[in-house]
């Protein structure tokens, strides 16, 4: 959780293909981030993670898998390397086996009617924020580059960045290295914001 709320970036990979995921996971490692979250919806998910754990095991990153939604998908994740379990909705068995695990578990809590009614963005964070101090929040997708101040500004720990990193052209066309300049452009923002100004508390704003 310390890693998380200093890094401030979580790096989603979201792909149609093990291969894309694999290099949009490189292009992510190699210009800075140092958290990956691998959603199960990648074509051999669990395969994967353990080869990017591997891949990275000297160099300080930290694998999460994402879109878990059992606590088999859980312990299949923690088997292939994952330290964080990251959930798209709140399932107590996922977060009891998170726990009994030593694992950090990040439970989505937005329900699907409020992001068809867009309630999010850094608004309904700041809103949130008043009376639920004491709980850290991360911003999930899709959060565009131009948002990461603001969802920070409003209170969140950190923001989940995907598809306006990967960009689905630039996957397709296998520009890893533009993908690569994006992650730079990405953490250039978080680390500006920490020069500029004296840390505050994660959990309150």
């Amino acid at each position: 959780m310390a890693k998380i709320c200093s890094q401030q970036i979580v790096g989603v990979v979201r792909e149609d293909s093990a291969d894309d995921a694999s290099q949009v996971a490189d292009a992510y490692a190699k210009h800075g981030i140092r958290i990956l979250e691998i959603t199960l919806t990648t074509p051999d998910a669990f395969d994967l993670i353990a080869t990017i754990t591997k891949r990275y095991a000297g160099d300080d990153v930290t694998i999460a898998a994402g879109t878990v939604r059992s606590s088999n998908d859980a312990a299949m994740a923690r088997r292939a390397g994952a330290e964080v379990i990251v959930s798209p909705h709140t399932d107590v068995r996922v977060i009891e086996y998170a726990n009994e695990n030593d694992m950090l578990v990040i439970a989505g809590a937005a329900t699907a009617t409020e992001v068809i009614r867009a309630l999010g963005g850094p608004d309904y964070i700041r809103a949130l924020r008043g009376p639920i101090r004491d709980v850290p929040l991360l911003a999930g997708g899709p959060v565009t580059l131009d948002a990461i101040e603001g969802y920070l500004d409003a209170g969140c720990v950190a923001v989940n960045l995907g598809v306006f990193l990967a960009v689905p052209d630039l996957v397709r066309m296998k520009q890893w290295e533009e993908i690569g300049r994006r992650v730079i452009l990405a953490t250039s923002i978080v680390h500006s914001r920490k020069n500029a100004s004296p840390a505050e508390s994660a959990y309150i704003h």
